[in-house]
């Protein structure tokens, strides 16, 4: 009795993946490159029309793959959705 017999480590040594500032900087080129290419007109009417379903309490499927087809990013789909609902918090209870 309370002796660990089995005290060896299962999963060993992991490897942390390192990733340099460079692929960094190469994906931040490459999404301001995909968001100069969009039709930003065509994005902000997506996500407008995301905006007045979620406030009518309509089915969110459409509007958002429509913001999708239209190269919104998802912190751009996220942000609507958070303006009209906020951030969700867990009940902090017992």
């Amino acid at each position: 009795v309370g002796v660990n017999t089995a005290t060896a480590s299962v999963t060993g040594d992991l490897e942390i993946l390192r990733v340099s500032h460079e692929v960094e900087r190469e994906q931040v080129r490459a999404l301001g490159a995909r968001k100069g290419a969009r039709d930003d007109a065509a994005v902000r009417a997506s996500l407008d029309a995301m905006l007045e379903a979620a406030r009518s309490g309509a089915n969110m499927i459409e509007p958002m793959l429509s913001a999708v087809r239209a190269e919104a990013t998802l912190g751009e789909i996220c942000g609507v959705l958070r303006e009209e609902w906020g951030v969700y918090t867990e009940p902090a209870g017992f």
